[in-house]
């Protein structure tokens, strides 16, 4: 994915906080359910403003301290599914 690729959530995506742990995701276009952690949900509220990889990966250490080495590539792999399911769409 290029860093100059931008992620923005769906509108029509219902999400529901089930506790401080995750949350749940519905796409009404495709029926489809997803859970998400407490990681996923912050990735989540950051694409409510077009965003890149890149910058969501910077907003990290203002979040969480234990920074995995390979974050970049893991938040990736996450914003590509997300996009799959139509969650989140891409420019």
């Amino acid at each position: 994915m290029s860093g100059e690729t931008t992620y923005l959530r769906n509108p029509d995506v219902a999400i529901r906080d089930e506790d401080d742990s995750g949350s749940m995701l519905f796409n009404p276009d495709t029926g489809e359910v997803l859970v998400i952690n407490d990681t996923g949900r912050f990735i989540w509220s950051l694409c409510a403003e077009p965003t890149t990889v890149d910058r969501i990966v910077k907003q990290f250490p203002e979040e969480y301290d234990d920074i995995p080495e390979n974050l970049s590539e893991e938040v990736e792999q996450f914003v590509k599914a997300m996009t799959e399911g139509g969650f989140i769409a891409s420019k």
